[in-house]
């Protein structure tokens, strides 16, 4: 009875190990060719072809600006942003890293902030050389998009005018369990992502954390669009599997210009990680909207305000 027992559990362990393997996960809708009319596509030099939109500055340009989005988010993220600072004489680069948004999303990229910082410096360095160029870049990195600003100041600091991290995901260490993405564990998880995770319902609750407010409609299907596309699955558990951060303390040597913009009540980066980036490297300047989650730039109508304020300074 107990051999009978074991064999089936056997069979039924083999059939749960490959069954994963079998299912369907990626989207079937090819991402847009011109996701916003201000959209340009950048390919880099080993062909990821990289989203971003472009605002032109108005008028006499003061400065450029790369803004750069969190984890599962893209440049919808920046809507309320990135015309403002146009408005105000700065020309604005918000991009979509590669894995997320209408950016590529390769299954053979190791999705490392040294290699989103390399295609980034590859897209401003051809923009600067278009448009001749010289003047150096205001990076804004949101949670972790901090962490890429980082990465592209260890590159090329000489070019970085000042880099203001808005709730940055800079003190976490890099993810250890990423080998567990080659098994079928990580093919369990496309399923997951596939079928159970990424819907309205799902993404309405995770930016009801994220807001730590009322979500309107159309900030759940401006995340949900670029996502909902072919590739995002793979994208996202090759992200998993071979992530790597930069932090703040791989930084403290460089003597950057960090102004830090958080919200009070961050439950993803709380406001506590201000005190760990203080401790490793001078700040110039701190705003905190008491009140605002993880996305203050979203929730804030003061926020613009703040966040030129602090490049003007």
């Amino acid at each position: 009875m107990i051999r009978k027992l074991l064999k089936a559990f056997l069979y039924l362990l083999v059939f749960l190990l490959i069954l994963p393997y079998f299912i369907p996960t990626d989207y079937q809708t090819e991402a847009p060719e011109k996701p916003y009319n201000n959209s340009v596509f950048f390919t880099t030099q080993s062909g990821v072809k990289i989203h971003t939109q472009v605002y032109p500055a108005e008028g006499v340009e003061k400065g450029k600006i790369l803004l750069i989005h969190g984890l599962m988010a893209s440049t919808f993220s920046y809507r309320k942003n990135s015309a403002y600072l146009s408005e105000n004489g700065y020309t604005v680069i918000v991009v979509d890293l590669p894995g997320f948004g209408y950016s590529d999303k390769p299954t053979t990229l190791n999705y490392t902030q040294a290699n989103f910082a390399g295609f980034m410096w590859e897209m401003l360095n051809e923009y600067d050389m278009t448009h001749d160029s010289t003047s150096p870049w205001h990076l804004v990195g949101h949670s972790m998009g901090g962490s890429t600003a980082l990465a592209m100041a260890l590159q090329n600091k000489q070019d970085i005018a000042d880099i203001t991290l808005i709730d940055g995901a800079v003190t976490q260490k890099s993810n250890s369990m990423g080998w567990l993405m080659a098994t079928p564990a990580g093919a369990w998880l496309k399923v997951a992502l596939r079928y159970f995770m990424l819907n309205d319902k799902n993404f309405r609750n995770l930016l009801t954390d994220v807001y730590q407010r009322e979500v309107p409609q159309e900030a759940v299907d401006g995340y949900l669009a670029p996502v909902l596309t072919k590739g995002t699955i793979n994208g996202l558990v090759r992200f998993v599997q071979t992530s790597k951060n930069i932090t703040i303390e791989d930084v403290k040597a460089l003597d950057l210009k960090i102004n830090l913009i958080w919200g009070g009540k961050d439950t993803w980066v709380p406001i506590t990680t201000i005190d760990e980036i203080k401790d490793a490297v001078t700040i110039n300047q701190i705003y905190i909207f008491p009140d605002a989650g993880h996305t203050p730039h979203e929730t804030e109508p003061d926020f613009n305000g703040v966040l030129l304020g602090m490049l003007e300074q």
